[in-house]
């Protein structure tokens, strides 16, 4: 009988690569989602009179 041959698996180097691109754009997202938020919550403030931003 012949042997099926072995699905061949990623190298760990590039699993760990992607893993690691995986995290960093979760990362940038992330970052980019609070600032927006952040902003959003300070426009908020200043319309409603209960912050006064420095100028």
């Amino acid at each position: 009988m012949k042997e099926e041959p072995r699905k061949k698996l990623p190298n760990k180097k590039i699993v760990k690569t992607a893993k690691f691109e995986a995290k960093e754009q979760f990362t940038k997202s992330s970052l980019e989602n609070l600032k927006t938020e952040n902003e959003r919550l300070i426009k908020n403030l200043i319309d409603s009179g209960e912050y006064k931003p420095k100028d």
